[in-house]
C-alpha cells in the first residue's frame, strides 16, 4: 500500500503557492502585517505562517482581499488555465460593441455630410 498522502502529490498542473503570492504581494506593496492582522482579529505570527501555507483557505484570502482591496482570488484565478469570463467582463464587452456600432454610424453620417459640403 502507498503511503504517501494523496493531498501532498502533485498534479499534472499544480496550483501557485498561495503563500508565495500573498508574500510577494506584501512585499512589492509594503503591507505592515501588524496592522493586517489587528484587522483579521489574528496573531501577527499568523499572518506570516500564511506565507508559508501552499494552500489557503479561500475564506483567509476572501478576507486578506477585503482588508488590502485587492482581489487576490482574481488574480490566482487568472494562473488557472480554464477560460472563464467574468459578469463584469461580459457588460464590458457589450458596451464596447455597441459603442462600435456606434462610430461605425458616427463615420458614415461624417462621410455623407463631407460629400454634401464638399459638392
Amino acid at each position: 500500500m502507498d503511503d504517501r498522502k494523496k493531498h501532498k502529490l502533485q498534479p499534472t498542473n499544480p496550483y501557485p503557492h498561495n503563500g508565495n503570492v500573498l508574500k510577494e504581494y506584501f512585499t512589492k506593496h509594503a503591507v505592515n502585517c501588524a496592522e493586517l492582522a489587528r484587522q483579521l482579529g489574528v496573531s501577527g505570527s499568523s499572518v506570516f505562517q500564511y506565507f508559508e501555507s501552499q494552500s489557503l483557505q479561500l475564506g483567509i484570502l476572501w478576507k486578506i482581499s477585503l482588508a488590502l482591496k485587492h482581489n487576490f482570488v482574481a488574480e490566482l484565478g487568472e494562473q488557472l488555465s480554464v477560460e472563464y469570463i467574468s459578469l463584469r467582463e461580459k457588460k464590458l464587452q457589450e458596451q464596447v460593441e455597441t459603442l462600435q456600432k456606434e462610430l461605425q454610424n458616427l463615420n458614415i453620417e461624417l462621410g455623407v455630410y463631407k460629400n454634401i459640403v464638399g459638392k
